[in-house]
């Protein structure tokens, strides 16, 4: 699959619904015929058109207004959790039947929590966004492509909900809120841009400080196996002087 040079994942409601009905439609007539669950897909498909539509009249009334938000943030966190929740079960449809996994229909949501944290909301489902931005960043390659990423990733984390920010139950090391910090320094890495990196880095300690040791010996592991050029492994090296030793930052 190739890449434009620069990436638009932001949320546009056209493109959306084309991307929406390109991956549901070839499952339409089977997930119609399942009748496991309460909602049929044209429920599930007509309350995401009218998402969409919300998601569409709030950014008009915001660029009418030049820049102003309309809707408060509790308002638009409801909208993305919704819209989430629904982009949600409609993958779980078509996955059921089509017994493989939809990136296509998955990876929309990365425009929806993009549109929630552009418009000042908060995100509470990071499940499907995460794993996303993890398949979408193991298919880059380019460097520009890949710190264009990353910019994507950052506007996750920092609109990630205050409660999942938390991070008080960590007994599940795939728990997604980790998996997404740690993706931030992985990626951020392969941008090979050292101020890049040095913000993904000094979030990670902040967010992650159990994992920041085990974090940085790997990523000097892979300076040595890969070959980074010199700017990038100076940075890693620093942290891994940092964290490394046993040393702790406050």
């Amino acid at each position: 699959m190739s890449h434009p040079l620069t990436m638009d994942l932001s949320f546009n409601a056209r493109r959306f619904r084309g991307l929406l009905h390109s991956a549901v439609d070839e499952h339409i007539a089977e997930i119609t015929a399942d009748s496991s669950s309460d909602e049929t897909p044209e429920q599930l498909l007509a309350a995401m058109e009218q998402a969409i539509d919300v998601m569409e009249r709030a950014d008009a009334d915001k660029a009418a207004r030049n820049g102003k938000m309309v809707l408060s943030a509790t308002e638009i966190t409801e909208i993305g959790d919704h819209a989430l929740g629904l982009l949600h079960a409609i993958v779980e449809r078509v996955e059921s039947v089509s017994g493989h996994q939809s990136r296509e229909l998955s990876r929309l949501a990365i425009p929806i929590s993009l549109w929630t944290a552009q418009q000042g909301g908060h995100i509470n489902k990071l499940e499907l966004v995460v794993n996303s931005l993890a398949a979408w960043a193991n298919e880059l390659q380019d460097t520009l492509q890949i710190a264009d990423l990353v910019g994507v990733i950052r506007q996750i984390i920092d609109a990630t909900s205050a409660e999942i920010r938390q991070d008080l139950d960590q007994s599940n090391p795939m728990r997604p809120w980790r998996i997404l910090n740690l993706n931030y320094g992985i990626v951020a890495t392969r941008s090979h841009d050292p101020i890049l990196m040095e913000e993904a880095f000094a979030l990670l300690v902040e967010n992650l400080p159990q994992d920041a040791r085990a974090f940085f010996r790997e990523g000097m592991q892979q300076m040595d196996s890969i070959g980074y050029p010199d700017e990038v492994r100076e940075v890693v090296e620093r942290y891994e002087r940092m964290w490394g030793s046993g040393s702790t930052l406050h």
